[in-house]
């Protein structure tokens, strides 16, 4: 298949550019297009353009008001869909999802919208069941929520839990990794990577805040933090002041190209979504959490199957520096067997052709549809 896959914001690094990348790896096999956000990284495009040989990437301009920069680049794009005959536009997040709308009224080709999160912060949320005819929830969660508070019907959602190329993420021998990354001695190191966003970087908040109730039972503990984004100078300011008050126990990093060693350094994470698989993949007890509101704690045996339904975000608990501060004791307390059962079973739930099958399988459905109905026409047109 052509397949197309629509991106409205920069390409740097986060969760959503992590999916992207994933399944272009599960794409791999067929003929694909990436439109990208203009302002993103050239060295982040130039590193997947080398993973990715035969992929091409075009830049165009969703955001902002330039109403003729937005033709122009539709114009691209539909010039684009016609000469590479384009089967499906795989549109992620909403405003990808209003552009892939648009291509279909001047292309007649059909898109998917891949639903990270609810877009908490989005206006006019009913209209778009009635917008897009396909939909990708990557939890049940999710799944709820558009059906609950976005108006759409059950038959628009496809529940598909994100896959991981688990040839990437694998158990290695965490002495060497410390030794890779500077780190030494028998610190207990808790690991927490993500987007530093209004939600996500309140976590790193509390997280922080509840450094001061784990140094109580384990004062050889060090918080490492890995991310970027708008929080990111007010989580330094709090972790200076922390340091400043308990000695050097917090560090915090920019994102990385090789989290796989950062992973297995650390004795747990703290952390949701594919974070959270990819550090499960390595073997490492984790601590599932999203929101700065509400969480599901440590990851057990007992409780992976719903964590992989509802993506690592629950309400089991409610988030509190000391709550959290008990659920990371209890992570570090699972034992090695436990862990294992944990990563066989997301090995087996959420591979990589797993998720792909489940993308291609809906491609294919909706391409036949609009040949279908591309014939039912043309034969009416015939008869009269």
């Amino acid at each position: 298949m052509n397949i197309l896959i629509l991106f409205s914001q920069p390409w740097r690094v986060g969760g959503a550019e992590t999916h992207v990348e994933a399944l272009l790896t599960g794409l791999e096999g067929h003929n694909l297009f990436l439109a990208v956000n203009e302002g993103s990284s050239e060295e982040k495009l130039a590193q997947l353009k080398h993973k990715f040989p035969r992929l091409t990437i075009v830049a165009i301009q969703t955001r902002g008001g330039n109403l003729f920069r937005w033709k122009s680049d539709i114009n691209k794009l539909c010039a684009l869909i016609r000469q590479e005959h384009i089967d499906v536009v795989c549109a992620q997040q909403r405003t990808s999802g209003i552009w892939a709308h648009v291509l279909r009224y001047y292309t007649n080709v059909s898109y998917t919208v891949t639903m990270h999160d609810p877009w908490h912060r989005a206006m006019f949320k009913h209209i778009y069941g009635k917008i897009f005819d396909v939909v990708f929830a990557v939890s049940r969660n999710l799944k709820d929520k558009l059906f609950e508070e976005f108006n759409f019907s059950k038959e628009q959602i496809y529940l598909i839990n994100n896959g991981i190329d688990f040839a990437s993420f694998t158990p290695m021998s965490q002495e060497v990794c410390r030794q890779q990354l500077g780190f030494v001695g028998q610190t207990k190191i808790i690991l927490h990577v993500s987007r530093l966003s209004n939600v996500k970087g309140a976590v790193s908040l509390t997280l922080i805040e509840s450094m001061k109730h784990v140094l109580k039972t384990s004062p050889d503990t060090k918080l490492v933090i890995i991310g970027e984004g708008p929080l990111r100078n007010q989580i330094n300011e709090q972790i200076a002041a922390f340091n400043q008050q308990f000695g050097d126990k917090i560090s915090i990093y920019d994102f990385v190209s090789n989290i796989t060693d950062w992973y297995n350094a650390a004795d747990i994470l703290v952390g949701e979504g594919r974070v959270a698989i990819e550090a499960l993949a390595c073997l490492k007890p984790v601590v599932a959490i999203r929101n700065a509101e509400t969480f599901i704690g440590a990851i057990t045996p007992e409780n992976i199957a719903y964590a992989c339904d509802v993506n690592f975000d629950g309400h089991d608990h409610r988030v509190t520096a000391e709550n959290v501060a008990g659920e990371i004791a209890k992570a570090f307390q699972l034992e090695p067997s436990a862990s294992g059962k944990v990563t066989a079973y997301i090995k087996e739930r959420l591979s990589l052709e797993n998720m792909a099958k489940a993308y291609l399988d809906v491609f294919k459905q909706i391409k036949w549809e609009v040949h279908d109905e591309k014939n039912i026409n043309h034969q009416s047109a015939g008869h009269w």
